[in-house]
């Protein structure tokens, strides 16, 4: 197994932790992606890598019909457990269990880096319609606040976390045009333990074995032990947006 799919598959681990400890995304992000994507009732949408369902339940909210496609069965059952009734798939990005053209937008949200990025846009491609677009957001730790600062210097993570990249990637596959970008702070407010759970919920520090993930929560915990509770855990929230193109018209050059 590589590193990257020990990561990828260390969630599992964490479920319970994730669903209680991970944030939604901010309402600023969510109404920037849904009128780009025309995220309304009678729409049909796609979240793709749901984890427990951050994403998907904001999605269900604005009245979509979404189907949430989660691979790792302990994460899955937390979506189920949180977004009752919301139809479930245990599949991949990289192998979607849809008929061609069957939605009107696909969204990942802090997923899109764990894909295989070109069969994962192949397959986004696929089931989208023709006026169908793809979005992708992230929740990520403010390294400019000194919480995170002090964090980021116990979690020595090597995994690439630059979503400017994931911007190319879409756009060089030549499947897929610009439709905008934009950024928002966003912050949570967690008792000790829920700010341990946060950490503890990182492919990073999950995918470490047992005593070394012991080791580092407790100075994670040493770091705001003498900090008054609720803790502020500060983001910045990256959403992107991009249109399907169509392949023929490109092969003709329409």
């Amino acid at each position: 197994m590589t590193d990257l799919e020990r990561r990828r598959t260390s969630f599992a681990g964490v479920a319970a932790q994730y669903e209680r400890a991970r944030p939604g995304y901010p309402e600023a992000a969510v109404v920037w992606l849904a009128e780009r994507l025309r995220i309304e009732p009678g729409r049909d949408v796609l979240d793709l890598g749901a984890g427990t369902g951050k994403l998907t339940r904001q999605l269900v909210r604005l009245g979509a019909r979404v189907v949430a496609v989660e691979p790792l069965e302990e994460m899955r059952a937390e979506l189920e457990r949180s977004v009752p009734g919301v139809d479930s798939l245990a599949a991949t990005a990289e192998a979607i269990p849809l008929a061609n053209g069957s939605v009107d937008a696909v969204t990942c949200g802090s997923a899109f880096h764990w894909f295989d990025a070109g069969a994962a846009l192949r397959e986004m491609h696929r089931v989208l319609r023709r006026d169908g677009g793809v979005g992708l957001v992230w929740n990520t730790r403010d390294e400019s606040d000194p919480l995170q600062q002090e964090i980021s210097a116990l979690i020595k993570d090597d995994l690439s976390d630059d979503r400017a990249a994931a911007r190319d990637v879409v756009l060089r596959s030549g499947l897929f045009g610009d439709q905008g970008y934009m950024t928002c702070p966003h912050e949570q407010w967690l008792s000790l333990p829920d700010l341990v759970d946060r950490v503890a919920s990182t492919s990073f520090v999950a995918s470490l074995q047992e005593d070394e993930r012991g080791r580092l929560l407790d100075r994670i915990r040493a770091l705001v032990v003498d900090v008054s509770e609720p803790i502020r855990f500060a983001y910045v929230t990256e959403a992107f947006a991009f249109a399907r193109l169509d392949r023929n018209s490109l092969e003709r050059g329409i």
